[in-house]
């Protein structure tokens, strides 16, 4: 059981014009410091897996629009292949929990090895294979029972649930903060996404445009948003969007 007690976070998303986000781009630059993550050019690359139910539970409930829902993910960072015998824990798993308009965020860190070994099982002898489907997702491997409550309710809800990978989506992203109000503000453009789960550990894997032209810019902020970063976000053409990069990249499926 995750913990009950969670900083509950605002967002608001927009869809852009790439000429407009260039603009904006350079405007939040003179203003707020860039996330300190960032590549020589300001950007850096995010890469996450999807993960749903066989009945695609979330992408449902994101359509019909649940006030109260939830999706997992697996996140990572920058164009380099997720060394398999890599120590460090450098994937995030997530699970993002929607109540009322509000987000909150639970997350474990895991090593790539854990990751591939709970998104991509392995499917035993051709005997053990024999009767399954297709897509379906074999439970992860057994493992000592940990003191993470993330981890242990994702592979609960894998056993329960039948949670399997779904799409890989990665995006080229900007970002910026503001200390007042913790406010984050990001631009995400050059979104792509490839079914395969393979391609969330092996970047150079073929992945394709799936909203070639947008640019998402989403503003995060705890209590209240500053009338300067309110301002400074006013965009021309800008159009308000329930934005999901998940479920627009299954949008063709």
């Amino acid at each position: 059981m995750l913990p009950t007690r969670t900083k509950q976070r605002h967002e608001l998303k927009f869809e852009l014009p790439l000429h407009e986000a260039l603009l904006l781009a350079k405007r939040l630059g003179m203003l707020f410091p860039r996330d300190e993550h960032a590549g020589p050019d300001g950007r850096y690359t995010v890469r996450s897996l999807y993960f749903d139910t066989p009945f695609d539970d979330a992408l449902r409930e994101k359509h019909e629009g649940f006030t109260s829902r939830a999706k997992w993910r697996m996140r990572a960072y920058g164009t380099e292949p997720l060394a398999t015998d890599g120590a460090e824990r450098v994937i995030r798993l997530e699970k993002k929990v929607k109540r009322n308009g509000a987000g909150s965020k639970h997350a474990s860190w895991l090593t790539p090895r854990e990751a591939r070994s709970l998104a991509i099982p392995s499917r035993g002898t051709p005997r053990e294979q024999k009767g399954r489907h297709e897509h379906s997702l074999s439970p992860a491997p057994a493992r000592e029972v940990s003191n993470d409550p993330v981890l242990e309710e994702f592979k609960a809800a894998q056993r329960v649930l039948g949670l399997r990978p779904c799409v890989v989506v990665a995006y080229e992203r900007e970002a910026f903060t503001f200390e007042p109000g913790n406010v984050r503000i990001t631009l995400d453009a050059r979104m792509r996404s490839c079914r395969h789960p393979e391609s969330f550990f092996d970047p150079s894997r073929l992945l394709v445009p799936y909203a070639p032209g947008a640019v998402v810019l989403e503003v995060k902020y705890d209590a209240y948003l500053p009338d300067i970063v309110r301002d400074a976000i006013q965009v021309p053409g800008a159009v308000c969007v329930a934005h999901s990069k998940y479920a627009l990249a299954r949008r063709f499926e």
